[in-house]
């Protein structure tokens, strides 16, 4: 296969972008308004040390899982090879707030020292992660594939499918504008030009 045969972006791609954007920017303002008005971590730290920092940190992961789709396809001749996408999860926001933050903030009350467990924590994970990967094909191959999807479709349904269904509720006027875009380009495939297509 010829070097300059793997296409660093296709059209999909927009539509993947927009879609990890908007993601992550949700994301992000969940995780500021939990650590703002829940714990009540001054504001000054949340978006002057931890708000940057979860910038950084998602801007490097993608390009690096970018570059990883890249040599993977290069090295294999694919064309349809695709980066992972790199980015807070709801669910972690929430336990690494209420579970590890909040309690290391109301019994120090000392705001840095309960971000940076917060991110010890997330190095312990990290590590833990890169073990379980040298076992990890190993226990996939092991696994039954209907045990494995039952854990993503569960997830799949309670938390990224179940919220916006609420949210799109309680403001239906934004809500089903929005999803009624969704369901046009999805279903009927007109040249919306627009992300959803």
């Amino acid at each position: 296969m010829k070097e300059n045969s793997v296409r660093l972006w296709v059209h999909g791609d927009w539509n993947a972008f927009f879609g990890l954007f908007t993601n992550i920017i949700a994301n992000i303002l969940v995780a500021a308004g939990l650590l703002t008005f829940v714990v009540k971590i001054p504001a000054n730290v949340v978006y002057g040390e931890i708000v940057p920092a979860m910038g950084i940190a998602i801007f490097a992961g993608n390009l690096y899982y970018a570059y990883m789709a890249w040599r993977k396809a290069k090295r294999e001749g694919l064309t349809t090879a695709t980066a992972l996408p790199y980015g807070p999860s709801v669910g972690h926001l929430f336990v690494v707030t209420f579970l590890i933050i909040f309690p290391v903030f109301r019994a120090t009350n000392n705001p840095n020292l309960a971000w940076q467990v917060g991110a010890a924590w997330c190095a312990v994970e990290s590590i833990t992660e890169a073990v379980g990967s040298l076992v990890g094909d190993w226990v996939r191959r092991h696994t039954p594939r209907a045990a494995m999807l039952a854990v993503m479709a569960g997830i799949a349904i309670t938390l990224i499918a179940m919220t916006p269904v609420f949210r799109t509720w309680e403001m239906p006027y934004i809500g089903f504008v929005s999803l009624a875009f969704v369901l046009v380009a999805w279903v009927g495939r007109p040249q919306l030009r627009l992300p959803g297509h």
